[in-house]
């Protein structure tokens, strides 16, 4: 019978594959992040504006960022046994092969990510939707209207575009500043790991 702290070698090869392909697509995660950013910003404010440009790229590239950090949650998953806790031997009984407590959180992190990432998707979703409506009000202004309130609406639509892409902004900073607790718990990972 195997116990958690006598792991068989192919256990052993999956955890050490996972950790590898977790810190892979860890860097790729965050160099990917960096490049949806405002090409204006430094490296620590977000405070520069959003151009429209800038906006309709971001609405493209996080799809793909959704995949990236998908892929990557997955391989944090596995390296620590994620739901499968009589596999698991802590860092502080097993040096070389235990899982540290820095490796659950980082799994945490990126569902975090995951969720932000995803809840802007969603919010791309809704706003391409209102600027097809907004699209469809301004053809209706072009024809003679009676009635209505097409002028204050289109004014409401323009309005919310742009607190929209503010929004987009301030969400941006707060997974920037995330990432540095990220960053630092994945330094930690790589200096305490050495799998061969």
């Amino acid at each position: 019978m195997i116990t958690p702290l006598h792991h068989s070698d192919y256990t052993l090869k999956n955890r050490a594959f996972n950790c590898r392909m977790r810190n892979r697509y860890y860097e790729e995660v965050y160099y990917a992040f960096r490049a949806l950013l405002p090409n204006d910003a430094s490296s620590v404010d977000l405070d520069k504006g959003i151009n429209n440009a800038w906006y309709q790229n971001l609405s493209q590239e996080v799809r793909r960022y959704e995949h990236l950090i998908t892929t990557c949650l997955q391989y944090a998953q596995a390296a620590i046994f994620y739901g499968k806790a009589d596999n698991a031997t802590l860092y502080s009984k097993d040096k070389r092969w235990g899982i540290l407590q820095e490796e659950i959180f980082l799994v945490h992190f990126l569902q975090e990510l995951l969720s932000t990432i995803r809840y802007i998707i969603a919010r791309f979703d809704t706003d391409k939707m209102l600027q097809d409506w907004s699209s469809a009000i301004q053809d209706m202004k072009a024809k003679p209207v009676r009635y209505g309130f097409v002028n204050t609406i289109q004014e409401k639509l323009n309005a919310m575009s742009t607190a929209t892409m503010e929004e987009f902004r301030d969400l941006l900073k707060h997974v920037l500043d995330r990432f540095q607790i990220g960053n630092t718990l994945f330094g930690t990972i790589q200096e305490l790991q050495n799998f061969y």
